[in-house]
């Protein structure tokens, strides 16, 4: 007896072992590898250049691709092995891609395009939904994160001072530096300066997180905030900032577990707000995401003239082909800048729906007090963090951003790896969970004698 507590001998017990603690042991066998030949395969996809393309047979590759179609095979023999297990976001991702290739079956050209970019995110989703799962996997992922930035600035850095596309001039990929304010916008080994600007965007807020040592945070947050000022690009830089703010009010409001609910409900009230103020709330919030005026009252344009376009074909879209031949509207031969708008007028309405439910459900787990909560590991504390405000980012600069070869894959690829953190969080607390009550099953209560 200690404390009021008699434990009956194990011996005399006879406890049935619950299933989920078997499957807990095969899970943190799986958790504890690094998968360092992926990490490394993965971002040589990101390093060289997405518009460098090549054919192989008939089908066009370029090197995002090639490190997708090499590493998937692999990835789903490891996602579905025993004591992995799928979540919600697994769902949604699968129903996005699923819509992109239903919608395009009439049309050749759109179907192979559409599958491209179905290997693209679906792909770097799987890839990093299976090789990304625990903390050694998750802290290799950032450390050869660290060299692809660097890699990226630094070249970004090239183009600022030479002038000139570097990369595109050394291996004959063309295109034309774009200029704003006189000063040349860098682009680094992206197809634009705003797809790299985003790719330095959502690199800066995981770096606010995995960096313990002050001096580490400042260093290579500051080398992504440089890179975004070098793109020069409205989406990306102000999404850093929020980023920063987001992290800031997280650490002066650590020491309050409802932080993260109040932060929510004055986002949505000041949403409700502009909503109910104004006569087209959408295009009002991406002008006012955008530092150039005439920019924003263009992409307002562009907004209104897509809602009417998808209205008219609003399940399966347009495909890859122009909206409409015979049209003189020039909006509707103009680009558009929204990944989201771009998504909605290829394939439907239904696919913006798969494709935002597969972003929340992947860190969203609900508002009870058995979803909050620290577990053991700060480091993947923090991590979970990090990654659903790169998601955010990700979804906000699609606002006035539309991603495509690299980005579109990154996307798919940040989803997956917090979809991992979020169903290691799952088995973490449903571990503690099981143990408790076996804990509780071996100890007999008795009045303090």
């Amino acid at each position: 007896m200690r404390n009021g507590i008699i434990r009956a001998p194990k011996a005399a017990l006879s406890i049935q072992p619950d299933p989920r603690v078997s499957t807990a042991n095969v899970n943190a066998t799986v958790a504890g590898r690094s998968h360092t030949f992926a990490a490394w395969l993965f971002f040589l996809g990101v390093i060289l250049p997405g518009n460098m393309s090549f054919f192989l047979g008939d089908t066009k590759f370029n090197p995002e691709r090639v490190a997708i179609a090499l590493l998937l095979i692999p990835a789903l023999i490891l996602l579905l092995r025993k004591g992995r297990c799928l979540v919600a976001a697994d769902l949604f991702a699968c129903l996005a891609s699923i819509w992109m290739l239903a919608t395009s079956t009439s049309l050749q050209e759109s179907l192979s395009s559409a599958a491209a970019m179905t290997l693209e995110f679906f792909g770097g989703y799987i890839v990093t939904r299976a090789f990304f799962f625990g903390h050694p996997a998750i802290a290799e992922f950032v450390r050869v994160l660290k060299v692809a930035v660097a890699i990226i600035v630094a070249v970004a850095m090239l183009d600022h001072m030479s002038g000139k596309l570097i990369v595109n001039d050394a291996l004959g990929l063309g295109g034309e530096p774009e200029y704003r304010s006189g000063l040349m916008r860098a682009a680094s080994v992206f197809p634009h300066p705003i797809l790299y600007g985003a790719f330095c965007a959502v690199s800066g807020a995981i770096f606010l997180y995995s960096e313990a040592r002050p001096l580490s945070k400042i260093g290579w947050v500051g080398l992504c905030f440089l890179g975004c000022l070098l793109a020069m690009s409205s989406a990306p830089f102000l999404a850093f900032l929020i980023a920063i703010f987001v992290y800031c009010y997280d650490r002066l409001m650590k020491s309050y577990p409802w932080r993260w609910k109040a932060f929510a409900a004055a986002i949505a009230s000041a949403l409700g707000f502009i909503f109910l103020t104004t006569n087209k709330p959408i295009s009002w919030i991406v002008a006012h995401l955008t530092l150039d005026p005439s920019t924003g009252y263009f992409r307002v344009a562009t907004w209104d003239r897509a809602f009417y376009n998808i209205g008219l074909s609003p399940w399966s879209g347009y495909g890859f082909g122009e909206i409409r031949k015979d049209s003189d509207e020039f909006f509707d031969n103009a680009s558009v800048d929204s990944a989201w708008l771009v998504l909605a007028l290829r394939f439907g309405i239904p696919i913006v729906v798969f494709l935002f439910l597969a972003n929340v459900a992947s860190f969203f787990i609900g508002f009870g007090k058995r979803t909050t909560g620290r577990t053991a590991d700060p480091y993947m504390d923090n991590m979970r963090t990090a990654f659903t405000l790169a998601v955010v980012i990700l979804m906000l600069a699609g606002l006035t951003t539309h991603s495509w070869n690299t980005m579109w894959m990154l996307w798919g690829a940040v989803i997956g790896v917090r979809a991992s953190l979020y169903e290691q969080f799952l088995e973490t607390r449903g571990l503690r969970e099981v143990r408790s009550r076996q804990n509780h099953s071996v100890a007999f209560h008795f009045p303090a004698t």
